[in-house]
């Protein structure tokens, strides 16, 4: 990966993308998915999935397809980018470390439209790999001042609580339980693979943030959907692939379409059709993964700027 890209790049990279997208200049290629059991003696419910998106950007005269598959034991991914002009082959990456950064860039993106200005205090939940960047992206785009940290596995939320002190320089302590970490926290992260939910809407205080960006499987929730019936703006990265993937929208939501139209995409915030609105009870940001955002990536690596 080229040096000069920083999250930070990367989250701005992700920005222009979707305004293209909001102009009519960039798509989504819808994701598909498949999974399998893959229990684990820490995840006895865990599962294995293999996913596949990709998108095109006019503007930027970019294609790019992703390919990677992801379970307990690891996870590994393939991009491979086309000239949207010539169809000729630019190139083929791993794109594990992409990866994170585009998921933790696209969360970065919603916290700075959708969380309150002076935000200044995050809570995550959940200490896997993706964890630290998710906390890298809440501060590149809010005054953070302090961080709480929980996991179901302790040792795991004191690694990360470590290194969010020694690679952020954040006051950062371990919460221990949901309620203890999001106690009037105003923004709040998801970054967890739990198959049932465990954060209910008493757990945020008026006018939270949350992104919810870790349970991208039709199997696995992470809030409660009920939670969605007190949000005053609900945003997605991708409709089509969260009416077909986020187990907590559908329930919400159900299968009528009409059902969703309240809910809008993180392009539509961007392009200024939709704004945070005055004093909320929360906003709620639900990431499944979208193939702009790994155009946005792909930009940056081939010295671009999408």
């Amino acid at each position: 990966m080229r040096a000069s890209v920083t999250l930070p790049a990367v989250i701005d990279a992700v920005e222009r993308v979707l305004a293209h997208e909001a102009a009519g200049r960039a798509w989504n290629l819808d994701k598909s998915m498949a999974s399998w059991p893959a229990p684990t003696a820490d995840e006895p419910a865990a599962r294995g999935s293999a996913h596949a998106l990709g998108a095109v950007d006019l503007d930027a005269q970019l294609a790019i397809f992703k390919t990677w598959v992801n379970t307990p034991a690891g996870a590994s991914a393939l991009l491979t980018l086309f000239s949207a002009a010539e169809g000729t082959t630019l190139g083929v990456a791993e794109a594990g470390t992409a990866g994170a950064l585009r998921t933790a860039a696209v969360s970065g993106v919603a916290t700075r439209w959708l969380a309150a200005p002076d935000a200044d205090e995050l809570a995550v939940l959940g200490a896997g790999r993706q964890a630290l960047r998710q906390v890298e992206a809440v501060a590149a785009v809010r005054p953070l001042r302090s961080v709480r940290v929980w996991n179901r596995t302790l040792a795991r939320a004191e690694a990360l609580a470590e290194q969010v002190r020694d690679g952020l320089g954040l006051e950062t302590i371990v919460a221990g339980s949901v309620a203890d970490a999001t106690k009037d926290a105003p923004i709040v992260t998801l970054i967890t693979r739990a198959s049932e939910p465990f954060l209910r809407a008493e757990h945020l205080a008026p006018g939270t943030h949350l992104n919810a960006v870790g349970a991208i499987l039709p199997t696995h929730a992470e809030f409660e959907p009920a939670l969605l019936g007190e949000s005053a703006l609900t945003v997605v990265d991708s409709l089509p692939t969260a009416r077909r993937g986020s187990r907590e929208l559908r329930e919400f939501y159900g299968a009528d379409a009409d059902e969703w139209a309240d809910v809008r995409t993180l392009a539509d915030v961007v392009a200024g059709s939709v704004a945070r609105p005055c004093d909320p009870r929360c906003t709620v940001f639900k990431g499944m993964g979208m193939g702009l955002s790994d155009l946005a990536v792909a930009g940056l690596l081939t010295g671009g700027t999408s």
